[in-house]
């Protein structure tokens, strides 16, 4: 017959287990109510950015057409000047507000 009293060396490993296991749950949920530590880079916000390949007339290489859609949305043209092959540089043109573009009034004209 199993006696109902246990040997102190059984109730001592069951403890140390119960005190193991609730430690671990701890820690668990401590890493997950913890927010990731992400780089940020200077504190703002990247934009997203569309990079589309194109060509411009007058220009014999390509272009990229870089559009961010970050607020207010920017637009601006690359391209690699090739003419010279020993020193090639990247060309870029001025950056381009797009709000203004798009949100100016249109004149109305009268009859």
């Amino acid at each position: 017959m199993m006696s109902m009293t246990q040997s102190p060396k059984v109730k001592s490993a069951a403890l140390v287990a119960l005190i193991a296991l609730n430690a671990l749950l701890v820690a668990v949920l401590i890493l997950r109510h913890t927010p990731e530590n992400r780089a940020q880079a200077a504190g703002a916000r990247v934009g997203d950015v569309l990079a589309v390949p194109g060509q411009l007339n007058g220009l014999s290489d390509g272009v990229v057409f870089m559009l961010d859609t970050s607020n207010p949305p920017r637009l601006s043209v690359m391209t690699v000047d090739s003419a010279n092959r020993s020193n090639q540089s990247i060309q870029t043109m001025p950056v381009l507000n797009l709000d203004k573009v798009l949100n100016a009034p249109i004149p109305v004209r009268g009859r």
